[in-house]
């Protein structure tokens, strides 16, 4: 049986279908005679990602390309189902990781899981496996079974000690896909900027980060609803990421109830309170894990953490359909223009 890849938040955050590009309202202004804009897609991370960068073209091209190859680095090194990867080899084998970018990832991860009480935990691998959600036939497990894997899971098994990521329980197995998307968007951005793009726009399956601005306005980035097609509106962005988690995409029903792929630690079940959440902050790193965090605590906790941090906003649609916004969000959220 074919597994999918877990590199797209898989276990800790779906991957973002709740932000959409809104080409009548950013990208397609620039297919002008005023403007060159350069576009490229490639298929990795389990999903497509799409580079616009507006500039000359020997400069955009080129930069896109490289951007492009070291995303695609990024998901390589960061794939744990590769059985070359030191991912793999850490979590079967208990070969300690001494890898410097690794490692700046999983310490931001560490930093994130304290100051989340948790709720982001890079050691659910064990719990995504048991529910089947690295194959094809997600099932719900019996309760016995979801309280024996919880016992091999918990961020606090894993220490970086002289360079190295060690682990204390040889059971525990990471999965950094709820941080590493947001990381390879960070790469790609950091190419792009080094290759001499000044406004550029990296779409992730819809993880979106915005370089610059586009001409003389910022981009502009639609919040699609969780539970339609319509979209709940637009932000303006610029040097900024716009991040999202939903139940919706990566999920299946038994007995009348949904069950997606977005665990809590504490009790081996998926996340409840909310079903789409959308979070805007400049480090798309940051971003992807603190989704998930804010996600597994829910509307009440989550705005309450979130309004400890300055800088990040959020939008948040409960399971009632309550759409609640944090202190900043609610005035940048824009009205889609009525069509004529």
């Amino acid at each position: 049986m074919k597994k999918r890849r877990p590199f797209r938040k898989l276990g800790l955050a779906v991957g973002l279908v709740g932000i959409l590009l809104l080409a009548a309202l950013g990208v397609r202004i620039y297919n002008t005679h005023r403007f060159h804009l350069e576009k490229q897609t490639r298929f990795m991370m389990d999903t497509f990602v799409t580079i616009y960068a507006v500039g000359p073209e020997t400069v955009t091209s080129r930069a896109i390309d490289l951007a492009l190859d070291r995303m695609q680095e990024v998901d390589t090194k960061f794939n744990m189902l590769n059985p070359q990867s030191l991912l793999y080899a850490f979590n079967h084998k208990g070969v300690p990781i001494s890898d410097p970018e690794i490692l700046d990832v999983v310490r931001t991860a560490l930093q994130v899981g304290d100051e989340s009480d948790g709720a982001f935990d890079i050691t659910v691998a064990p719990l995504i496996e048991l529910w089947g959600f690295y194959g094809d036939s997600p099932h719900v497990p019996k309760k016995q079974e979801i309280e024996d894997c919880l016992t091999d899971i918990g961020y606090k098994y894993l220490t970086i000690r002289d360079g190295k990521l060690e682990k204390s329980n040889e059971r525990v197995r990471i999965d950094l896909g709820g941080i590493a998307k947001g990381y390879a968007i960070r790469e790609g951005a950091k190419v792009l900027k080094e290759g001499g793009v000044t406004s550029a726009l990296i779409d992730a399956g819809g993880d979106v980060y915005a370089l610059g601005r586009k001409g003389r306005k910022p981009w502009n980035v639609g919040i699609k609803n969780p539970r339609g097609e319509d979209l709940l509106g637009y932000v303006e962005v610029e040097d900024l990421a716009v991040l999202g988690s939903g139940d919706y995409e990566r999920c299946f029903f038994n007995e009348g109830k949904r069950y997606h792929h977005i665990f809590n630690p504490k009790t081996g079940y998926p996340a409840e309170g909310l079903t789409g959440i959308t979070l805007i902050y400049p480090d798309p790193m940051v971003a992807d894990a603190w989704n998930t965090a804010l996600f597994v605590l829910g509307p009440e906790k989550g705005l309450e953490v979130l309004e400890k941090m300055p800088g990040m906003e959020t939008i948040m649609v409960t399971t009632s359909g309550e759409i609640l916004y944090s202190s900043g969000f609610k005035d940048q959220l824009k009205a889609l223009p009525k069509s004529e």
